[in-house]
């Protein structure tokens, strides 16, 4: 399955349009918070993606919008969370922990702004940095991952 990861939006959804026009094959897309409220508006823009999602520290009034969830995908568990409560700011060790504790294949979390991808033992962690405000010396970015039983591969975009 191939999915399409975000985060960071903050109201501004032309990039994250543009992001799913140029993948059109994606089935799945996966928000991981800062104005989780985006997905509403992506959602009616196309109906045809399933999307999941979680918020994040810039979220507010999310009603019962959860921090964070573990699914599966094609026989892989995927963690997902913003990031901001594992201080993922500072090192990646609370979060290597979580997703550990939740037998993740993948671990996918945002809250930095900075792309990036670090393989922990048998778990992948996955930062798509920010698709509207990159930290970063390259432009906003959101990753594609295609997931199989057999494998995982995961790819940055910039726009």
């Amino acid at each position: 399955m191939k999915v399409l990861v975000m985060s960071d939006t903050h109201g501004y959804l032309t990039n994250a349009m543009k992001a799913i026009e140029k993948n059109p094959d994606v089935e799945m897309i996966i928000h991981l918070g800062d104005y989780c409220r985006d997905v509403a508006d992506l959602e009616q823009l196309y109906p045809d993606k399933k999307f999941e999602y979680v918020y994040g520290n810039s979220d507010f009034g999310v009603g019962t919008v959860e921090v964070e969830k573990t699914l599966e995908i094609e026989g892989r568990r995927v963690f997902l969370t913003h990031g901001h409560k594992y201080s993922v700011k500072w090192d990646l060790e609370r979060i290597i922990a979580k997703a550990e504790s939740e037998n993740a294949h993948i671990a996918l979390y945002g809250h930095t702004h900075i792309a990036l991808i670090e393989q922990v033992s048998e778990c992948m962690l996955l930062n798509p940095g920010s698709i509207s405000e990159s930290r970063s010396n390259l432009s906003e970015s959101y990753a594609i991952l295609d997931i199989t039983p057999e494998k995982v591969d995961a790819e940055f975009f910039y726009i």
